[in-house]
């Protein structure tokens, strides 16, 4: 079995990182939210910091003593959502992490994060010579990471995660195989992972279950099969109001073919690649799955969706976000994405037509019978650069280390145990019972200025959602899908906000594991790709955006793939080969 492959694998040590994770986090502290329990807990860690030994850092191991100042940048989506009267730079996680350790976290900059923002504003940050902050945080392209590590402004870290990364996020590293593999140049880390759960990312097929009954349709089995399906939803009138303004299926890509939230990867899976990444050929090396002969194959699909209107005309100036907006504002009536979309953004769809229903469906094999997607992160959603300048430079370390030790599974009886803080993510009832549910408890919600969906204060965190243990998410839904009583305060929570669809796709993404494929390749770019990328990638992106639109015929694709190789492609393939042999050969 492959090195980078062995994920799956590592899912069965769960269990021993979960009873360390037990003996770690067991705080004891009263639940967050009773301000008395508060106070008396505050002013018990004040008194244990005054007598507790200090380090050179000012570190007395619970938080510095005197507080210190953390900058950083960032890009906030429109997921984020606050209470009235709070921002990103001041909210109750801001006030906590201040007061808890010490940490007090300031922002050189804020964009909202649309059509690349913020990975726009870090280069230009990076290239005009403006100051970088303490901490850098990306999770998107690889181009952009290098970006951010060949700027030479960030710090190895290898040495500080040696001393500083607690035990719980160590040993979240080892699940996933050669997890530093993307930052690391001459042996040296050059970033630390934000770990995520795994198969997080993995893709499942939606469909608006509503228009399915009234058209009394049957889920799809095969590529025929779904085409079928599309052209019920937009020859049939499923929406009822006489106007044939329906879409077949939501896409989106601008950006590329290979993205997290209007997957077209899947139709190229059907036909045995996947586009934008590096698949293993017959013979064990290494091939670029945008140039191979079944991505002609999917290309003709892909024009034949567009010929008979089953794809919106502007697909390819829509990005994930906007291509996602099809469904979500009702046009569409099928997308491909990932297992969490009935938290955000389906709720969006759910406002605009409450009696709309959709259902997860597995991802449609094609012609011969296979099936095929990207295969999601391997585990890691982002990466934290530190300023080689930085004061504090193990302070990110230490507020990572807090939270998993006592965020991402909390005990009974802790401060977390449900939820971050009462009145934004949870409340207690009268009898005592936990909700989290504004909708139906609004007096117990205040300040929400939307209470279609919770307000969550760990989004606001700098390592994007506190912390997550890879395997504990998917183990969890599981659990639930089979049936099982959540008996954890993880588990109990998991169970309260995951939506019925939400925990029937995880179980699909499961039964479905084997079509998940992979990149192999996870290094640095190589020489020619700096030189060579953004050329070819422009290459493919405008050879595919032709084909699919009509403007040049399928053969198009063969001309497309000897320029290709002749520009770069084939030194890149050699270059990528030669990593691979070296790194896991």
């Amino acid at each position: 079995m492959d090195q980078s492959l062995k994920t799956g694998t590592r899912l069965a040590a769960a269990a021993t990182l979960l009873l360390a994770l037990t003996a770690c986090t067991g705080s004891g502290s009263p639940p967050a939210g009773h301000a008395g329990d508060a106070a008396t807990d505050a002013d018990s860690r004040s008194k244990a910091a005054a007598s507790a030994a200090v380090d050179a850092t000012g570190w007395n191991g619970e938080k510095y003593v005197e507080p210190i100042t953390l900058t950083t940048v960032k890009g906030v989506g429109n997921n984020f959502f606050f209470k009235q009267g709070e921002t990103m730079e001041d909210n109750v996680l801001s006030r906590y992490v201040k007061d808890r350790l010490g940490i007090d976290v300031r922002y050189n900059w804020i964009v909202t994060d649309t059509n690349n923002a913020y990975s726009t504003k870090l280069r230009l940050m990076l290239s005009s010579g403006e100051p970088v902050p303490d901490v850098v945080v990306w999770r998107g392209d690889a181009d952009t990471l290098n970006a951010l590590i060949d700027s030479g402004r960030f710090m190895d870290v290898t040495g500080l995660f040696d001393r500083y990364a607690s035990d719980v996020y160590k040993q979240g590293t080892e699940l996933i195989d050669d997890t530093f593999l993307p930052v690391t140049r001459g042996g040296k880390k050059w970033a630390l992972p934000i770990l995520d759960y795994a198969y997080n990312d993995d893709m499942v097929l939606w469909l608006r279950q509503d228009w399915m009954d009234k058209l009394h349709l049957e889920g799809p089995k095969t590529l025929a099969d779904f085409e079928q399906v599309m052209d019920a939803f937009v020859h049939r009138d499923p929406d009822g109001n006489g106007v044939p303004d329906t879409l077949g299926v939501a896409l989106g890509f601008k950006n590329a073919y290979l993205n997290w939230m209007t997957d077209v990867s899947w139709v190229f899976g059907a036909f045995g690649t996947i586009p934008g990444q590096w698949n293993k050929s017959a013979d064990g090396t290494l091939a670029y799955g945008s140039i191979q002969p079944g991505a002609k194959q999917a290309l003709a699909v892909l024009k034949s969706w567009m010929d008979k209107g089953y794809i919106a005309e502007d697909s390819a100036l829509r990005d994930e976000t906007s291509g996602i907006e099809l469904f979500t504002s009702g046009r569409a009536g099928a997308v491909v994405s990932r297992n969490w979309l009935p938290d955000w953004p389906f709720n969006q769809l759910l406002e605009s037509n409450p009696n709309a229903r959709y259902k997860p469906y597995p991802i449609p094999k094609g012609p011969d019978g296979r099936a095929g997607t990207q295969g999601g992160n391997p585990g890691v959603n982002g990466w934290i650069l530190i300023n080689k300048e930085a004061k504090h430079p193990e302070a990110i370390l230490r507020y990572y280390n807090f939270f998993f030790e006592h965020w991402a599974n909390p005990q009974v009886g802790s401060e977390f145990e449900n939820g971050f803080a009462e009145g934004y993510d949870w409340a207690r009832l009268p009898n005592g019972e936990i909700t989290h549910d504004p909708q139906k408890y609004p007096e117990l919600f205040p300040g929400y200025a939307d209470r279609s969906h919770l307000v969550e204060p760990i989004y606001y965190s700098l390592t994007y959602e506190g912390a997550r243990i890879p395997s504990l998410y998917v183990n969890t839904m599981a659990k639930l899908a089979a049936g099982g009583k959540p008996e954890t305060p993880y588990e109990k929570m998991t169970a309260a906000v995951r939506k019925p669809e939400n925990i029937e796709a995880m179980n699909i993404i499961l039964e479905q594991k084997e079509i998940r494929l992979q990149n192999y390749f996870r290094g640095p770019l190589t020489e020619t790709m700096a030189l060579k990328n953004e050329l070819l990638n422009k290459l493919v992106n405008e050879t595919y955006t032709k084909i699919i639109y009509g403007q040049a015929d399928l053969d198009e694709f063969d001309r497309m793939v000897g320029n290709w190789r002749k520009f770069g492609g084939d030194q890149v393939t050699k270059e990528v080969n030669a990593w691979y042999r070296a790194t896991f050969q």
